[in-house]
């Protein structure tokens, strides 16, 4: 409440430079203008390395919320100089290419001889280079958890992919929202298209995030996050085995698996390059020959877990396919879709 001191005028740092208002009042826009001013070159280059981590798995700079003299000094600091400039004041542009613009960007790094190598690496760059920031291949790295659960969607065929409108609510666990009540609130899954609908719409209370996305490192909303953790643990698996969600893709992408002729090595040989786009090896093929025997096995003697594993979800059941058989391949369905490989981008 005193009002005896300096009066503030809105400004930036002063060891940051001046904003150039002609003498007026600062404005929002003043701001904006300078943040894009040739003169200021971090919000290009700051840009450029979250961009690449999308596409690498790892800024130019790993330290993607301290670009600059106190974060990690760039891998490539004149790679990073040279995307911003491409950025700002594009020199071999595609028509229509502007400044500032995402799109060509984008294109620029994704058409190029570095991000289009393999993947695969040997025990010398592995030795040498473990975490790939010479760039002598392509990263390896487990994608986000919203796209997680797409994977899985897509794979079965059930991703809606309308874009906007509003949350949607996937199957969760009763009670999990129990704990607030101020007022209470009450949770009840979507029905339909709603519940196919990509990770990116998932409907949450701040810190209570969906449990699945909470499982693969999604961040709460109680902060900004600039650089999510990407963790490997045995609880990720079980919730690709077992979580509704997961369940109903995997039955669903049973049900494609089975109509896809009669004999058993096509139907892998489909579901492999269908989720993961190759054939299987020698072993995998045989592996998953000895699961679909023990399961099938298994649901006829015990028909009444069959049909509960047959109807997982609101998603129809194909009518002329067998309750048992079905269970079967559904347990097949689960152990491709809970492969390592099923959600890590090469």
């Amino acid at each position: 409440m005193d009002e005896t001191g300096d009066i503030v005028t809105p400004a930036i740092p002063g060891f940051l430079g001046k904003l150039q208002t002609g003498g007026a009042r600062a404005t929002r826009l003043d701001l904006a203008n300078w943040l894009v001013s040739p003169q200021n070159p971090l919000t290009a280059r700051v840009t450029v390395n979250r961009l690449w981590r999308q596409f690498f798995g790892m800024g130019i700079s790993k330290v993607l919320d301290d670009l600059g003299s106190q974060g990690e000094w760039p891998s490539h600091p004149e790679l990073l100089d040279w995307l911003a400039a491409e950025f700002v004041q594009p020199q071999y542009q595609a028509a229509g290419a502007h400044a500032w613009d995402l799109k060509h960007l984008i294109r620029t790094i994704v058409t190029s001889q570095t991000y289009r190598q393999s993947s695969l690496s040997t025990p010398q760059l592995d030795e040498r280079d473990p975490d790939n920031r010479l760039l002598a291949r392509q990263s390896r790295f487990r994608v986000d958890a919203e796209v997680v659960r797409d994977i899985a969607l897509s794979v079965s065929g059930l991703l809606v992919e309308n874009f906007g409108g509003p949350s949607a609510k996937p199957y969760q666990p009763d009670g999990y929202l129990a704990t607030l009540n101020f007022p209470k609130r009450e949770y009840s899954a979507s029905h339909g298209d709603d519940l196919y609908r990509r990770g990116v719409y998932t409907w949450w209370q701040r810190a209570f995030l969906h449990p699945s996305l909470l499982t693969f490192d999604a961040p709460t909303r109680e902060e900004c996050t600039i650089n999510r953790v990407n963790s490997n643990t045995p609880l990720q698996a079980l919730v690709l085995l077992n979580d509704p969600i997961y369940v109903e893709a995997a039955r669903v992408f049973a049900q494609n698996i089975l109509q896809h002729g009669r004999d058993w090595n096509a139907r892998v040989e489909w579901a492999f390059q269908r989720a993961v786009d190759r054939p299987p090896t020698a072993d995998e093929r045989a592996a998953l020959t000895t699961l679909h025997s023990k399961s099938l096995a298994q649901f006829q003697r015990s028909p009444a877990e069959a049909r509960q594993l047959a109807h997982e979800g609101e998603a129809p059941v194909a009518a002329n396919l067998s309750e048992t058989e079905l269970a079967a391949m559904t347990t097949v369905a689960r152990a491709i879709l809970n492969m390592h490989e099923t959600i890590t981008r090469n």
